[in-house]
């Protein structure tokens, strides 16, 4: 009975597979009708995915990069023990952080990018060390630090302007 049973299985699944269709329509066919495979489908999505990658990216690492480079940057000015080959690798981690964030490895003049907020926190730092020492700096210099946001992008898109303008 139990080799009645398996062999009918076997006999309806070929059937099923190799049985021919009224309309002349395979199944490869109606597949390449729906609407995942279509191109405008295909292409909204991978809009949608492309947007949410960039948000991502520069939620999770421009921001907590640029957020370290900056306050780190003012340790290392406020403290001469921390000028040490330990602060220069983790000022790397925070640049790479905020490179891949906002920019691309593949572009050498996305280094812009670490160096503007560095740049901004080293004005802060001086801003506020000469007018009222090191508390200044830590208490006050938290207001520079939307500054240290925008100045990457900016930077960025001026760099990426000039790439794109043509040779006269």
């Amino acid at each position: 009975m139990r080799g009645t049973t398996f062999e009918k299985r076997v006999a309806r699944a070929v059937d099923a597979f190799f049985a021919e269709e009224d309309d002349g329509e395979t199944s490869l066919t109606r597949a390449g009708e729906t609407a995942l495979l279509r191109t405008e489908t295909a292409a909204r999505i991978d809009a949608k995915g492309a947007l949410l990658v960039k948000i991502l990216k520069r939620g999770f690492l421009f921001f907590p990069g640029a957020l370290y480079l900056f306050f780190f940057t003012f340790t290392v000015l406020a403290f001469d023990f921390l000028r040490t080959p330990f602060a220069i690798i983790a000022m790397l981690i925070g640049s790479f952080l905020t490179i891949f964030g906002l920019g691309s490895l593949k572009n050498p003049k996305h280094l812009v990018i670490p160096a503007s907020i560095v740049s901004v926190a080293a004005v802060a730092f001086a801003i506020f060390a000469s007018v009222g020492g090191l508390k200044f700096v830590f208490e006050y210099g938290v207001y520079f630090f939307p500054l240290a946001l925008v100045a990457p992008v900016l930077a960025r898109n001026l760099v990426d302007r000039t790439d794109r303008a043509p040779e006269n």
